[in-house]
């Protein structure tokens, strides 16, 4: 029998140590990553307005009018290219549902489409990256779903009523959607707080033996939908680390600025917030091995060494594909240069300035616990082309 000619190969983040992260783990990272974020916003957004009601009023407002607003009537036409929709197909409400459906996906929520015709549509899933943040985003999600909806209906809006009868941001072992035709099924039209309830007709669990862990992008390698059109695993990662910010960071961000006093009261608690969670990533002493694990930090770098936020911190960028660079990596000093526009814009359309002042302060208290207290993390340059993020010692007599 002849040997390989050459070894089977598949793409790998690297870390400054030379430890391969395959690309499968990188994207499972980074998605779980763009969801801590998240978390911590909608931290922000319950101490700004403490009404439930009154708060996912204001996202799921918000969250619609934006994915309204962003497409127009080419950019419809282009989506029914993209996907491979016969002309003979009645294109109404029920074909948002590939909108939703190739979303989860992208984003690694793992599950089936129970049921997809012009009468109901169920998408179960089992598993959710967003399961972290909370009740108030899985209702956020709903008034997405709505607005896909909306924008194939011919009448304009409301032809579904849409139901997030599950989730498991809730507690639910599932999240589900279900969306049926209202003339259909005798439905009244629903209000942003209604979306949470029972679909009229019954929905199908899945057996625990069939569920899965993983989204399709990672079990076969793309992502096919109801028309047979395919998206690559690699198309869906940046598609994931574009998007991903825009949905559950960007659009919420909106209404949840609104619900401060001003810029300083949000800002102020916006780093409070942040700056709990840094603090509070390695609090416990495994946490910090597990990531020396992770990374292949080598044992003569000891516990008091900026070189391992440095490496940690490069590791996160790499992995949600954030083109960086080390211009410093000393046990006395490290330095990574990043293109500015691209840290804040990673969707072009919709930049979120936010993010510079989100990572600044949770990886300037994330290294207080990872490393040691007479280290800190600040960015320079955000103003310039290219920004430096810097690990260093630095003494302040009001150090938070």
């Amino acid at each position: 029998m002849a040997l390989l000619d050459k070894l089977e190969s598949s793409k790998c983040v690297e870390t400054v140590w030379g430890k391969l992260i395959p690309e499968k783990e990188a994207y499972q990272y980074a998605v779980r990553q763009i969801a801590a974020f998240c978390a911590n916003l909608f931290q922000v957004m319950r101490i700004l307005e403490p009404d439930f009601e009154k708060r996912t009023s204001a996202i799921c407002e918000i969250s619609y009018m934006m994915n309204m607003s962003a497409s127009s009537d080419l950019y419809m036409q282009e989506f029914f290219n993209e996907w491979n929709i016969p002309e003979f197909c009645k294109r109404d409400a029920w074909l948002g549902g590939i909108f939703g459906d190739s979303g989860d996906e992208y984003e690694n929520m793992a599950g089936r489409v129970i049921q997809f015709t012009h009468d109901r549509v169920e998408k179960e899933l089992d598993t959710c990256p967003w399961d972290i943040v909370g009740a108030e985003l899985c209702n956020m999600t709903t008034a997405m779903f709505t607005a896909n909806f909306d924008l194939n209906s011919p009448n304009g809006e409301n032809e579904v009523a849409l139901n997030m009868c599950e989730a498991r941001g809730c507690g639910d072992c599932h999240c589900r959607v279900v969306a049926e035709r209202r003339d259909v099924y005798n439905l009244p039209k629903q209000g942003w707080l209604d979306h949470m309830n029972q679909p009229a007709d019954p929905v199908h669990d899945t057996p625990p033996e069939r569920r899965v862990k993983a989204g399709q992008i990672l079990r076969n390698g793309c992502y096919s939908q109801a028309f047979g059109e395919e998206k690559s695993f690699t198309w869906a990662y940046r598609w994931c680390m574009e998007k991903g910010w825009v949905w559950c960071v960007a659009f919420p961000l909106i209404a949840i600025r609104d619900m401060a006093e001003s810029d300083e009261e949000f800002e102020r608690i916006f780093k409070i917030v942040f700056a709990t969670a840094g603090k509070n990533a390695f609090i416990e002493p495994f946490a910090v091995e597990g990531m020396r694990s992770w990374l292949g930090v080598p044992h003569d770098i000891g516990s008091n060494d900026p070189r391992l936020m440095g490496g940690y911190i490069k590791a996160v960028l790499d992995t949600q594909l954030v083109p960086c660079f080390l211009e410093r990596f000393t046990k006395e000093e490290v330095v990574i240069r990043v293109d500015t526009e691209t840290f804040n814009g990673r969707f072009p359309m919709a930049p979120v300035d936010e993010l510079t002042t989100g990572y600044e302060v949770l990886w300037h208290n994330m290294v207080k616990t990872m490393v040691s207290a007479e280290w800190s993390c600040w960015f320079t340059g955000k103003d310039d082309e290219y920004m430096d993020i810097h690990i260093g010692r630095k003494v302040d007599k009001r150090m938070v």
